[in-house]
């Protein structure tokens, strides 16, 4: 999985995307799909960004070009604001080969925050004993 800088433009995200495809097949990977779940606010900001543009590669590659793959986007760091390899048991990984990675699932209706953490500033009830 990767997350993009959305306000780079759409050129040198492209370019990092190929280049990480790339690394992939030239040690012997097969890439399989690459979803691109489109422009989506982070649980937290990172790199002062609210949003980021997330891309899921589902491959099979050599632990030479995962760690390839991954120093290249840690390098970066203009354009990559975060990558994680996430390794799949062998029936996610037949199920992923065969339809790539599916959208997650937001249940919550448009425009909810996050529900409220129970005990955390909420108004005080008097004196403790």
């Amino acid at each position: 999985m990767i997350i993009l800088d959305p306000d780079v433009d759409e050129e040198r995200q492209q370019e990092m995307l190929e280049r990480v495809q790339q690394i992939i097949r030239d040690a012997d990977g097969v890439v399989d799909h690459v979803n691109d779940w489109g422009r989506r606010k982070l649980g937290y900001a990172m790199e002062k960004k609210a949003d980021g543009r997330y891309v899921v590669i589902t491959c099979s590659a050599t632990v030479d070009g995962l760690n390839e793959a991954e120093r290249v986007m840690t390098i970066n760091k203009e354009v990559v604001i975060r990558h994680m390899v996430i390794v799949l048991n062998p029936i996610q990984a037949e199920r992923a080969k065969a339809n790539g990675a599916p959208l997650p699932v937001d249940d919550r209706p448009e425009g909810d925050a996050r529900p409220a953490r129970a005990g955390r500033g909420g108004p005080r009830r008097g004196p403790r004993r």
